[in-house]
């Protein structure tokens, strides 16, 4: 072998700096018997730079997470299928959707919503959305969202493209087949109408903390056969982060062999037809600024200083606004009444609602600021970024000191994967206004993801004072159902494990 080519074995030192790494960053922990299939994903990777070393590659691979992310794609197993465990998917549909809906209010939000965590290649997702349409949900009047995730770029393109080889489907009955799938010259393809329920996205369900889209308003969540491959603390701080995500009553679906025993005890199991199931107990009622102070015991929290606050803050934030998005005022006009409507919408996560509003308002007034900004969060919102960007830049360029126009931008940077244009339009949010409390919470994650716990330790700091300051704000338009009580919380357990807060 050349002196100048990469050697094709590991030592131990060198595995377990990979190894280590990937665990941090990942979740995923590979015991010493996979030290041969690390190698070959190394190898692959880094003779591909042209690398004669693995402490070269190292170096290349913690300074870029592109790279990261190519290294994953083959770190990861993609092993799934269609109706895997059929038995669970039977469940969905016979109890655990009828139960659900039985439960909500009127008032509740019209969407039913599942989160596919660890997606793999699409064929979970979309088992999920046809077991959704197979209820019967939608005559009912629930509008269906499937979202799919997962660490793997490439298993995340191969589910969007959503064309699976035969032998992808030689379990499933031809019944199955005729009614769920088209004929394509490369094999099979899920139907339009399954197609349009589901969604993709890039996340690593260790970075915390997680995109507000994801951190609450969900009926079921499915986790199997991924937190496998996690060490015990990742695995209980995953679960809890599920926990919290899922509305009362909503369901945890994970692996027919796994268990929650020791790793959680927040969960109701419940037992149907041999299957078992974690259900997030219903409240009572919804969460208070009071409870929060009482379940802390310690001394008042932000969320306490947000109710005494909030008020006072209130009424100065409508006296004093500069052109930006905000909560509209009780409508004087029948364009103010459908930004009132869009606004609601998605508060209850009901984004082509929304746009529809939105759309209306624009068509009585075109220069209607809040509508645009309202029709471009929403597009966001549905994956739609070139004309959620539009619709931003047509406010900045009458109004360009427009901060939540600045956000919504980030955000669909954000979305795109551009982690250094976010962070730039969300700094230019709080510029704007410095009490945008979401700009900061923004700000913060983004400095968490990458590393600079100094930094995100003082922005999460900085947006507990911009909560405290201005709890009625601007920027509340943008929770989408997530509520501020919540949001302290969130930001108070950041700076615990940053060691900032006692």
């Amino acid at each position: 072998m050349s002196q100048d080519a990469l050697r094709k074995d590991l030592t131990t030192e060198e595995f377990e700096l990979f190894r280590d790494w990937i665990h941090k960053h990942s979740g995923i922990y590979m015991e010493e018997m996979k030290i041969d299939s690390l190698r070959i994903s190394l190898v692959t990777r880094a003779t591909g730079f042209g690398f004669t070393d693995y402490h070269d590659y190292f170096r290349l691979l913690s300074n870029d997470e592109d790279e990261f992310k190519e290294l994953m794609n083959l770190v990861t197993i993609n092993e799934t299928s269609f109706f895997r465990f059929p038995a669970q998917f039977d469940a969905l549909r016979d109890k655990v959707i009828p139960e659900i809906i039985d439960g909500r209010s009127p008032t509740a939000s019209r969407k039913f919503r599942v989160w596919s965590a660890g997606c793999s290649t699409g064929e979970e997702p979309y088992t999920i959305a046809m077991t959704l349409l197979d209820s019967a949900l939608e005559a009912t009047g629930q509008s269906l969202e499937v979202v799919g995730t997962d660490v793997s770029t490439q298993a995340l393109e191969r589910a969007r493209r959503a064309v699976y080889p035969d032998r992808g489907v030689v379990n499933l009955q031809k019944q199955v087949l005729s009614r769920w799938f088209d004929v394509v010259p490369e094999g099979y393809r899920p139907v339009q109408r399954v197609r349009d329920k589901c969604s993709f996205h890039f996340h690593n369900l260790i970075k915390e903390p997680y995109p507000l889209a994801l951190m609450s308003g969900w009926d079921v969540i499915f986790c199997r056969n991924v937190t496998i491959y996690f060490k015990y603390e990742s695995t209980r701080r995953v679960v809890d982060r599920f926990y919290e995500a899922l509305n009362p009553g909503g369901y945890l679906f994970i692996g027919h062999s796994e268990t929650l025993t020791s790793i959680s005890d927040k969960f109701e199991v419940v037992e149907i037809d041999g299957v078992f199931l974690y259900r997030k107990p219903q409240a009572k009622r919804a969460l208070s600024f009071d409870d929060v102070v009482a379940q802390r015991g310690k001394r008042p929290t932000v969320a306490d200083r947000l109710r005494e606050g909030a008020t006072a803050s209130g009424q100065k934030e409508r006296r004093s606004r500069l052109k930006e998005f905000s909560v509209p005022e009780p409508a004087k006009n029948p364009a103010a009444q459908l930004v009132a409507k869009a606004h609601a919408a998605l508060e209850d996560a009901r984004a082509e609602d929304a746009l529809e509003f939105a759309k209306a308002a624009l068509g009585m007034d075109s220069e209607n600021v809040e509508a645009h900004l309202t029709a471009a969060f929403a597009y966001a919102d549905l994956g739609r970024l070139e004309e959620a960007a539009a619709q931003a830049d047509t406010v900045l360029k009458k109004y360009p000191l427009t901060a939540g126009a600045r956000y919504v931008l980030g955000v669909i940077y954000q979305q795109q994967g551009d982690s250094d244009a976010a962070l730039a339009e969300f700094k230019r949010t709080v510029y704007i206004d410095r009490d945008f409390v979401l700009g900061h919470f923004a700000v913060a994650n983004i400095h968490r993801q990458r590393g600079e716990t100094a930094e995100a330790c003082r922005d999460y700091e900085n947006t507990l004072r911009a909560l405290h300051a201005k709890p009625e704000g601007s920027w509340t338009a943008f929770l989408g159902g997530f509520r501020p009580d919540l949001l302290a919380k969130t930001c108070e357990r950041s700076l615990i494990e940053c060691g900032k807060l006692s």
